[in-house]
């Protein structure tokens, strides 16, 4: 085996924002039900349309609802002050690259500025915004300067020389990574995070009883979801985990795609982008970029085409410089009971904590016994479900990397 930086060990001194997750279906449930599907392979009837575009909304709503109250009220960022290893983030499948803030922009009161400095292009950092259906609406590689967001259809003020984000929904949501390359370099992504700074006219509590409601409410939902929107109007929790639980048994089977299709603007040409399936598989990567800005390689199952599972040894080899790959790549093993990390084990592998072997590739052993053998050692729970994901942060969109099979 060869030994990574103890990433947890370095940064748990430095403290850590809570975060509330969607209520999903318990863990052991799901065991038992992936278990199950293992022995007797049925898949749940096709849900709706309209529920497969409701469950995205009511996923994306709620979160935005628990993240306002943490951060304190709308118009707030919440800075993450260590990597998400515990297993109990807010963020389903959350990447281990960089911290993360976050923040819900509210702008019935008016527009909102985010002002960022200037950081060394040697490192990933970025925005993401998504609108209230969970549409990509701007994305930017390192910002620098005033971006201020608006209102559609509204008059609203703009600081000169302000990049301007124009939201069709009252409630955007802003997301910034700032990358983190070792548990050493965790102190520069903090003071970078110092540094950011978020000015409006007023601060609230969200309330988000009826999410499809309040979306219908507050944001200009676009034509083409609109009647499956007013259909879906008294989608409940119980419909939310009866469509997720659809979406984690037919997740593997659209592995092959990764992120395509799933995150990018309601306009986008990425193949699938305008299937209602694959925009709320998206909800299991909450929040992903699009794929001109990173491709998310998940893999749900092993070289031969089985479940990934914590009792049988998997070897996965990639080159450790991907042909294409503009900055830099990761990969992140998840358990599939919880879609999180795993409490106490070493879940990130990537550039900076190896080494490439004669051959310019690197292999990495998932067992739950170290392997010993020169190899790289994700571990996993013996018995137990998982996935992992290939981040691959500026890629040629039309020379993607493929599955890391020998």
């Amino acid at each position: 085996m060869k030994h990574l930086l103890p990433f947890a060990t370095v940064i748990l001194a430095l403290g850590i924002v809570g975060c509330q997750k969607v209520e999903t279906t318990a863990p052991e449930k799901i065991k038992q039900d992936t278990q199950t599907k293992q022995q007797v392979s049925v898949t749940p009837e096709r849900p709706s349309d309209a529920e497969l575009n409701a469950v995205k909304v009511y996923h994306h709503m709620k979160y935005m609802e628990a993240t306002a109250k943490l951060a304190g009220g709308t118009n707030k960022l919440l800075h993450t002050k260590k990597l998400p290893t515990e297993g109990s983030d807010a963020v389903v499948t959350p990447a281990l690259d960089h911290l993360y803030s976050k923040g819900v922009i509210d702008l019935s009161n008016g527009p909102v500025t985010i002002e960022y400095p200037e950081v060394d292009e040697g490192r990933y950092y970025s925005i993401h915004v998504t609108d209230q259906e969970h549409y990509t609406i701007f994305d930017k590689i390192h910002p620098v300067g005033k971006f201020t967001f608006v209102r559609k259809g509204k008059n609203m003020e703009v600081p000169e020389g302000a990049t301007v984000i124009e939201s069709p929904g009252d409630y955007p949501h802003l997301f910034i990574r700032v990358q983190v390359k070792t548990p050493e370099d965790l102190v520069n992504a903090l003071s970078i995070q110092e540094k950011i700074t978020l000015t409006a006219n007023s601060s609230k509590t969200l309330i988000v009883d009826n999410p499809i409601k309040h979306t219908l409410a507050t944001h200009d939902v676009y034509s083409q979801n609109k009647e499956l929107m007013v259909s879906s109007v008294n989608f409940t929790h119980q419909d939310y985990l009866r469509v997720s639980e659809y979406l984690g048994v037919v997740a593997p089977n659209m592995g092959p795609t990764g992120n395509i299709g799933l995150f990018g603007p309601i306009d986008s040409n990425e193949p699938n982008s305008d299937d209602y399936l694959f925009r709320a598989v998206g909800i299991i990567g909450h929040l992903g970029l699009p794929l001109e800005h990173a491709y998310y390689g998940p893999y749900f199952t092993n070289c031969e085409n089985q479940l990934l599972m914590g009792d049988k040894t998997e070897v996965f080899t990639l080159p450790y410089e991907p042909e294409g790959v503009e900055l830099f790549w990761s990969v992140t093993r998840y358990s599939a009971l919880t879609r999180n990390t795993l409490p106490g084990k070493n879940d990130l592998i990537n550039a900076y904590n190896t080494k490439p072997d004669a051959n310019g590739n690197i292999s990495i052993t998932f067992s739950a016994d170290s392997p010993n053998d020169g190899t790289y050692w994700m571990p996993v729970n013996s018995g137990e479900p998982y996935y992992f994901v290939v981040r691959y942060y500026k890629p040629d969109v039309n020379n993607l990397p493929e599955k890391p099979c020998s």
